[in-house]
């Protein structure tokens, strides 16, 4: 096995390593969306629907939306020679709210 790359979409880890035998390795690749949120919703509607215990309209987040994942670099034989994390912050294009 080349890579094995978990994720709940919540927090990037920073355990990539590469095991013994050659496998590129990382608990959780992150998320794309919205930084400053649980899981790409506004911190404050997850915390009613917690605090409060019902159901209540989700609301993305906006604002510091971030590309997160891995770079894997695999040699010829199958075996990771290389594994980092990517967490690239993006730039908002004109006309378009995040």
């Amino acid at each position: 096995v080349s890579a094995v790359l978990g994720t709940h979409t919540h927090v990037q880890t920073a355990d990539e390593r590469i095991l013994p035998g050659g496998t590129a390795y990382i608990t959780d690749g992150g998320m794309t969306g919205p930084f400053d949120s649980v899981i790409g919703i506004r911190k404050e509607s997850i915390m009613q629907r917690f605090l409060l215990q019902i159901p209540n309209k989700f609301d993305i987040a906006k604002g510091d939306v971030r590309l997160q994942g891995v770079a894997l670099e695999i040699a010829p034989d199958s075996r990771a020679i290389g594994v980092e994390r990517v967490n690239v912050p993006l730039r908002e294009p004109s006309g378009c709210t995040f």
